[in-house]
């Protein structure tokens, strides 16, 4: 999906900013001890579905993105802790940082401040920077006549990440950095040439300056591995640690695709780049029933799928993380519309209902599905 989870629900619901501030104090005093994996309570009406020879987590990584429910930031945190995750993803625009040349501040109400409260419980976090941001380029006006591999391009994104990264909290971990956000769905074939150029030349200074983070650009599976513009998602990569990359199995129209089609996705994506660590940093299925085709059960076998899939392909895919937690607001969905400026029913129906767990706070059957797969696995 064209994830705004953090450039749309952060800018335009900063309340869990503020929330995070005036709680992280009083979270961090608490000692979790009902947050581990025991057995899987089965959601009424539903049979979860035994988790199908699961391999050990290992050193793979597993977050969630962490949406919230009407309850609040703390308590969605509290049921995110209950599979296990590891990481987390901010996705920020360019020009909500840099508002005017060479001045920058802390976005969405303090979100850099405010991810302090991560480091509290080790969970490492990864920054995707979104000059490109699915379906918007938003670097600063100032740069706006700039083509992508132009050295002062080149060299204000690199101020941008050196500015970013020193107002990072000392106790959290940056590991990784996305230079854009679903690049494929914006690029031209000929801007693909020269934002090449510019991954290449800012990831050379990125990776000499901060050598213990990940590199990568996000891409889709669906138009950039499965579909047309597999070519330009593989010669960006050849300036990347690692291959960034998002998953939303649907069609065109927004219909949900078989659960099973994922065994075979993450089979093509493993052969589409030979030799290379992938990440998904992000996985979702609606369960929209009207205009996606989907439903609460078809849901939660999806996610049965991907974890048997992802067994399989353990060797090379070793971070996923699952959008979201809680199916988002109507508010927040009537901000999605505005922003892409699609109307579609099927699309609105895919934003609304990709939570593993209702906005109210109750479980959907895939989120008592993900903790049996999560729980078989050590997370």
């Amino acid at each position: 999906m064209q994830n705004i989870y953090s450039t749309i629900l952060l800018n335009t619901n900063g309340g869990w900013i503020g929330l995070f501030l005036r709680t992280a104090i009083l979270l961090i005093m608490i000692f979790i001890s009902s947050c581990g994996n025991g057995s899987v309570a089965p959601a009424e009406g539903y049979q979860v579905i035994p988790a199908e020879s699961p391999q050990p987590a290992g050193d793979r990584m597993f977050g969630i993105g962490i949406t919230e429910s009407e309850e609040g930031f703390g308590s969605s945190f509290d049921v995110a802790l209950q599979a296990g995750i590891q990481v987390i993803e901010l996705n920020i625009p360019w020009d909500s940082i840099e508002v005017s040349e060479g001045v920058y501040q802390d976005p969405m109400g303090g979100v850099f401040e405010a991810i302090g409260f991560f480091g509290y419980y080790d969970i490492d976090v990864m920054l995707s920077l979104a000059v490109v941001n699915t379906v918007h380029s938003t670097v600063p006006d100032y740069l706006s006549g700039s083509d992508w591999d132009s050295p002062e391009m080149i060299e204000a994104f690199n101020n941008l990440v050196d500015w970013v990264l020193s107002e990072i909290p000392s106790n959290v971990t940056v590991i990784s950095l996305s230079i854009g956000n679903e690049t494929d769905l914006f690029l031209s074939d000929d801007a693909w040439v020269d934002y090449i150029q510019f991954v290449a030349s800012t990831s050379d200074y990125i990776r000499s300056s901060y050598p213990d983070i990940v590199l990568g650009v996000k891409n889709t599976v669906m138009n950039g591995v499965v579909g047309y513009d597999l070519f330009h998602v593989q010669q960006v990569n050849q300036y990347t640690d690692v291959v960034m990359l998002t998953y939303y199995p649907q069609t065109s129209s927004f219909q949900v695709m078989d659960p099973e089609v994922v065994h075979s996705h993450l089979e093509q994506i493993v052969i589409s780049f030979p030799g290379r660590e992938i990440w998904l940093n992000e996985v979702g299925y609606q369960s929209g029933s009207e205009y996606c085709g989907s439903s609460l059960s078809e849901q939660a076998e999806f996610y049965h799928e991907f974890f048997t899939a992802w067994d399989d392909c353990r060797v090379n895919i070793k971070l996923v993380l699952i959008d979201w937690l809680h199916d988002i607001s109507g508010e927040q969905l009537d901000e999605m519309e505005e922003y892409y400026g699609i109307s579609d029913p099927g699309f609105l129906e895919y934003l609304a209902t990709l939570g593993l767990r209702y906005h109210d706070g109750t479980d959907k059957y895939a989120w008592t599905q993900l903790l049996e797969e999560t729980g078989a696995r050590g997370w």
